[in-house]
């Protein structure tokens, strides 16, 4: 059968089981199972318990239950409490302070996280009390909230950067070192649209007359609640920086750090370790059936010959590489709405990664793009697992609000992406020079 009828195979069988309800997981691997029959009927079944077994038998994956079991132990002893204590205590008297500490925050813990999801949540439960007891527009608190927490899968540690190195064969470290800027950059650009919105719209962000200067004891104690996290992002980021660790031992370390935190300030009990280790559990279940059944769909369309199809079709059709990325843009921005990110990055990159190579981009630079593309989906409806996520914790805040609220932080990101296109070296500054 022809590449072509193939990919309409696959995408049509994609479309009506996740149409009729079918968990995404669940789709990838029936679809896949579902072509390796139709090619090669029971003859390549047995290489489908190959490959369930060399996916999943990977030490650099091991990396991922490490990230999460961190970011659990932080959530669960409640320094993402203190941390945004100080940071709001540090913010309140600035206008829209406390949007900047929503940003901030989400993009501080993001780098303990390496999920959006988390970070939103995390945070979401922390700050929208907060910002309402200040009379902050409902739109303005959860859209930075919302928006803050995409940053959690761009600024490393990253799930999707891992599970991407993984599928391509790239550097870990390299994709980790190119989300730092676009990450710091994105939290800025973030920051000076809060700063707009709040000039325009003053009674948004009110200031609350209450709240005394901070005197010098108050920013001590402020700074004193900010530094154990601050300190457990360098002592993870900083090791795999200077080379002294794996990514997957960085994980390691930093779920271990996080373990001494907890207990030094006396508030990880058996109770919220014995939590912290479930959620890790169910977390990761979760992402690595995605992953075993993204590899079986990736290498039943490689089998068929779609990937190396659509590249040929691309580079026949004399693409500039400015019309193929206008392309994918569409692409991503539409499926965003309707598949989750990784599910999403698993389904695509089999076929367009070729087209990638062939026409020149950098696979690093292309993993930051695609990540930034993985965030705008989580703001962008129905799918937005970030909106979802900020609804269910900000009480009876309509979700049309929250939507509304996130549509400037989306267009934002839209902007970040033209930026990153014209100016590679904004991700692959800082990983070329470590080389």
């Amino acid at each position: 059968m022809a590449w072509q009828a193939m990919l309409l195979l696959y995408a049509a069988m994609l479309a009506v089981l996740i149409g009729v309800g079918c968990p995404i997981a669940v789709a990838l691997g029936l679809t896949a199972l579902a072509g390796i029959f139709i090619t090669h009927g029971f003859a390549l079944l047995p290489t489908v318990g190959d490959i369930v077994w060399n996916t999943g038998n990977s030490f650099t994956l091991v990396a991922v239950p490490m990230f999460i079991l961190m970011g659990e132990i932080i959530l669960q002893t409640g320094l993402s409490r203190r941390f945004y204590r100080g940071l709001a205590t540090l913010l309140v008297r600035a206008p829209g302070g406390l949007a900047h500490a929503n940003i901030v925050g989400c993009a501080m813990f993001s780098a303990i996280s390496g999920s959006s999801v988390a970070t939103a949540l995390t945070m979401g439960q922390v700050a929208v009390p907060e910002l309402q007891k200040r009379n902050y527009h409902p739109a303005l608190t959860t859209g930075s909230l919302a928006a803050g927490g995409t940053l959690g899968i761009l600024i490393p540690p990253s799930i999707p950067m891992i599970i991407y190195a993984v599928t391509v064969q790239a550097s870990i470290i390299d994709l980790f070192m190119a989300g730092v800027v676009p990450g710091i950059v994105l939290t800025l650009m973030f920051m000076v649209w809060v700063y707009i919105y709040v000039r325009r719209n003053p009674s948004h962000a009110p200031a609350d007359p209450s709240v005394p200067a901070l005197a010098l004891r108050s920013v001590l104690a402020a700074l004193a609640d900010c530094i154990a996290l601050i300190g457990l992002i360098g002592a993870t980021i900083g090791s795999l920086y200077f080379g002294l660790v794996t990514p997957t031992e960085a994980g390691a370390f930093g779920a271990l750090v996080a373990l001494c935190i907890g207990i030094f300030y006396g508030e990880l009990t058996w109770a919220k370790l014995n939590t912290a280790l479930n959620r890790t559990v169910m977390t990761t279940t979760v992402v690595f059936y995605i992953i075993v059944t993204g590899a079986l769909l990736s290498f039943a369309m490689v089998d068929a010959g779609i990937a190396r199809g659509v590249s040929n079709a691309v580079v026949d059709a004399g693409l500039s590489p400015l019309m193929f990325f206008i392309l994918i843009s569409v692409l991503y921005l539409v499926l965003g709405m309707f598949i989750e990110g990784v599910s999403m990055m698993l389904l695509t990159i089999p076929v367009l990664f070729p087209s990638i190579i062939a026409l020149g981009f950098d696979p690093v630079w292309f993993g930051v793009v695609l990540v930034v593309f993985i965030e705008l989906g989580a703001l962008t409806p129905p799918m937005g697992l970030n909106l979802i996520a900020i609804h269910s914790v900000a009480g009876d805040i309509p979700l049309k609000t929250i939507i509304r609220g996130s549509l400037p932080f989306a267009i934002v990101m839209v902007i970040f992406l033209a930026i990153l296109y014209m100016v590679p070296d904004l991700a692959l500054w800082l990983p070329r020079s470590l080389r």
